[in-house]
């Protein structure tokens, strides 16, 4: 494996691991929550919590929260503020960015090691869920 510093990883392609991070937690959370549902009905669910909308409201939730750090912050800003030529569907441009944000920041924590804090986070989010939920 080369030799790397997370400096020289792209801000999208943190993105592109924590979008794998962020739906394995989400799917993990709802097959423990919902073990009835039948694959086609937790691939819906989990669908609705991992787009970019809902992604976006999760960026802002935390940080609006206090819940992140000055560094976790500034680096989704640094993902959020990077131009993608594609955008999701359903989706403006600005809740695109910061759903890449969210992502890019899981990438990096994944990337730390941080496991325990992607923890921290994704009960956040997924409790904020649960309350827009009710």
């Amino acid at each position: 494996m080369a030799r790397f510093t997370l400096d020289d990883v792209p801000a999208l392609s943190l993105a592109f691991l924590g979008d794998a991070v962020y739906a394995v937690y989400i799917r993990t959370f709802l097959i423990k929550e919902k073990p009835y549902l039948k694959p086609d009905q937790l691939h819906r669910e989990a669908n609705m919590l991992v787009s970019a909308r809902a992604q976006s409201e999760a960026l802002l939730h935390l940080k609006n929260e206090g819940v992140l750090t000055a560094a976790e912050w500034d680096m989704a800003k640094r993902a959020r503020n990077k131009s993608s030529a594609t955008r999701a569907k359903n989706a403006t441009i600005k809740e695109y960015r910061n759903a890449s944000g969210i992502e890019a920041l899981i990438g990096w924590l994944e990337l730390h090691g941080a496991q325990d804090r992607i923890g921290i986070l994704m009960q956040k989010i997924i409790e904020r869920g649960r309350d827009g939920d009710e």
